[in-house]
């Protein structure tokens, strides 16, 4: 609001750097509307350190494709040539009715090439994902991405971002990728969180300097992991809708082994003995394993023999403890400088399927000169729970270094 008369406006003897920082936390349409305020205003938004198209209040009229389109091409176009390069750029108008992708990868890029976004956010909801196959991705100054409810339909497709050489957080939430790889030699943190993966073949996920791993499949073929020599923590989970996922199961429900897993559908392809996911997180020394009993992967992939020589925490659940717990003995085999093991156990299914390991856990050295503390969170100490600590304690590790919690 204007003063009135006789009073200082304070606000606007600002410096113009000052106020166009001011206006960056102001949705774009409001940044706008600060024009009316006084002629010293009339233009400071077209310098704003931000663009931020956010849903509209339940009060005013929400945003519709045309009237989008108009606002973001006048937004876009409208900003003083010369003006400083954009700190953040969110796109996240809510839930629209008619799809328009074309105009909204055209934003994206106005964004990066012209306005030089630091950040770039994209959430944008009509009938379908945004589709983003062909958005051409490149900026010599972004750093962080964060893409929801996106989509990449074209499975023979690279979601490339060779072109943004100093791109270091990329985050990706409920969208679908289909894609068949996912390449940056920047990326330091990358971020997964219930995406969708194609039903078929497997996307390679080729990021060499990365340090952080988070990974949720929540559908789909797990991606398939290239080297990370740089990899400190990785968190990843497969939940029960993965395409990794096998019923194999004798009719009393018992578990059957699989000598040939060609011979089942939901394990075609996969009998190769190579590594998936394991051998590309081998470099970490956080590692967080977790998935539905009924997923195969992260068992199959024990096959590998991959070893971990610098892990030193790891948290498994459920997935470990199938035949004879012969995950769970590959780790502790394979992680030589382990020195914390926190394994969860919520519920253990008597129908899952297994692979076919080198025979009962009792003949196994379990160990570890370094393992301090074995950690086993469960609702209550039920047998499978006895059956740990026995394994645990009969292969060199004392009662004094297992904490049971009840929870």
């Amino acid at each position: 609001m204007a003063p009135s008369d006789g009073e200082e406006d304070l606000i606007s003897a600002l410096p113009d750097d000052v106020l166009h920082h001011v206006l960056s936390f102001l949705p774009s349409d409001d940044a706008v509307r600060t024009s009316l305020l006084a002629r010293r205003w009339l233009h400071l938004w077209k310098s704003a350190r931000a663009i931020r198209v956010t849903p509209r209040p339940a009060c005013t009229w929400p945003w519709t494709v045309s009237t989008l389109t108009n606002f973001m091409n006048h937004l876009l176009l409208l900003r003083v040539a010369g003006a400083a390069p954009l700190d953040e750029c969110d796109f996240l108008a809510g839930q629209l009715h008619d799809d328009y992708d074309d105009r909204a990868r055209l934003w994206i890029r106005h964004a990066l090439t012209i306005c030089q976004a630091l950040v770039l956010r994209v959430c944008l909801q009509a009938r379908r994902r945004l589709c983003l196959d062909n958005a051409h991705l490149a900026s010599q100054r972004l750093t962080t991405v964060e893409l929801t409810d996106a989509t990449f339909e074209d499975s023979d497709s690279c979601i490339d971002f060779s072109r943004c050489p100093v791109l270091e957080d990329l985050t990706m939430s409920s969208c679908r990728i289909y894609a068949n790889r996912i390449c940056s030699r920047s990326l330091s943190r990358l971020s997964i969180d219930g995406c969708a993966f194609h039903w078929t073949t497997r996307t390679r996920i080729s990021t060499p300097r990365l340090i952080s791993l988070r990974l949720e499949v929540s559908c789909g073929r797990a991606p398939f992991l290239e080297n990370m020599p740089l990899l400190a923590a990785a968190n990843v989970r497969i939940d029960d809708g993965s395409r990794d996922s096998c019923y194999c199961i004798n009719e009393d429900g018992s578990g059957v082994y699989l000598e040939n897993l060609s011979s089942c559908d939901s394990c075609y392809g996969t009998d190769d003995g190579s590594s998936v996911l394991l051998e590309g997180l081998s470099g970490a020394t956080d590692l967080e394993l977790t998935s539905d009993p009924r997923v195969f992967i992260l068992r199959k992939d024990c096959k590998s023999r991959t070893t971990f020589n610098k892990l030193k925490t790891l948290l498994l659940n459920e997935w470990c403890m199938a035949v004879d717990f012969g995950a769970l003995v590959y780790f502790l085999r394979c992680a030589p400088v382990l020195e914390k093991l926190t394994l969860t156990i919520c519920s253990l299914q008597t129908r899952h399927p297994v692979v076919k390991t080198d025979g009962p856990a009792e003949q196994l050295s379990l160990a570890s000169k370094h393992l301090m503390l074995v950690e086993i969170k469960c609702r209550e100490q039920n047998e499978l729970v006895k059956k740990l600590l026995m394994l645990l304690t009969s292969n060199g590790n004392p009662l004094e270094k297992i904490r049971v919690e009840q929870n």
